[in-house]
């Protein structure tokens, strides 16, 4: 999900699913100019810039995108035309050679088409195919892509340029977010306030990656249960628990900050979420040493509030 979180923190996500492909960046082929085109409205590859990602929910019901076909011309035809699409896993190779990325192709199991043929009816000019996505059956640990291209077009003429699409697909949990951070970096030798915007991303529909103190970077993750926040995997920080790796949740109160070392324990900052609030409240360590609390040299105490 780091991947993933970085492609987010450069993308705008501010649309719906379906409203980000069904824009129409083409104006349609005049009679005088051209003969009837078939295309992808808002085809986006070949592109000099990259594709917006589509973000979905993270649940089990399925969330639809739409794939669209046209006939790009003055007005209707008077005649019914069958288009077929192709899915085109080259395609996603050459996004990544230009762009530096490495995306993969969505696994089957993650979605369901209607089929890749479809008729454009006589006297309309547009048809979608709607794609039915299941976020839960997504590879989080990847970059996911779709690409499709229009291979046929019962013997009307294809647009070169508006003939193929990709699909990124990112997924986020109900916890993923931008939030303000307040706390305190207790540290042998340059102890310090926190006051940060961090991006919580997604792991799983329940489990978060969180960034380090001040340090930059990610480096712990964690369950959301209601109020718990527990099943620390750390990767460069420690819970606050050492015994069994577990945290244990109570009502952390209100915290004021800095909190002074000698009194600071986990039993006084407990790490919880408070769903009213969206708040998150943490309490973790790391480094070796027998003079602070649980035994680490480096603790940090925060509080997550969403943006």
């Amino acid at each position: 999900m780091k991947n993933l979180f970085k492609i987010v923190l450069f993308t705008v996500l501010a649309f719906s699913l379906n409203s980000c492909l069904e824009d129409e960046p083409i104006t349609d082929y005049s009679e005088e100019a051209i003969a009837p085109i078939i295309l992808i409205p808002n085809g986006n590859w070949p592109s000099v810039v990259k594709a917006n990602p589509i973000a979905l929910d993270f649940k089990s019901t399925a969330q639809i995108i739409d794939l669209y076909a046209r006939v790009s011309w003055v007005r209707p035809l008077d005649k019914a035309v069958t288009v077929t699409f192709q899915k085109d896993a080259t395609i996603i190779d050459a996004y990544n050679k230009a762009f530096g990325t490495n995306y993969v192709e969505l696994v089957t199991a993650a979605y369901k088409l209607p089929g890749l043929t479809v008729t454009i009816p006589a006297g309309t000019q547009e048809v979608k195919v709607p794609i039915e996505v299941f976020a839960d059956k997504i590879d989080l640990s990847k970059n996911n892509m779709i690409a499709f291209r229009i291979s046929d077009a019962g013997g009307e003429n294809v647009a070169s340029n508006f003939r193929q699409i990709v699909i990124p697909v990112l997924v986020k949990n109900s916890y993923e977010a931008s939030y303000k951070v307040t706390g305190y970096f207790f540290h042998p030798s340059a102890p310090r306030g926190i006051n940060a915007s961090k991006y919580m991303a997604t792991v799983s529909a329940t489990r978060c990656e969180g960034q380090v103190g001040d340090l930059g970077g990610w480096g712990f993750q964690f369950d959301v249960s209601g109020t718990n926040v527990n099943n620390w995997g750390a990767a460069g920080a420690t819970p606050a628990s050492p015994a069994s790796g577990f945290m244990t949740v109570d009502n952390p109160g209100n915290i004021a900050f800095p909190v002074p070392l000698g009194s600071f324990t986990h039993a006084n900052y407990p790490n919880t979420y408070d769903p009213a609030s969206k708040t998150f409240r943490f309490h973790y360590g790391y480094g070796g040493g027998s003079t602070s609390p649980n035994g680490w040299t480096r603790q940090i105490v925060e509080a997550w509030v969403r943006q």
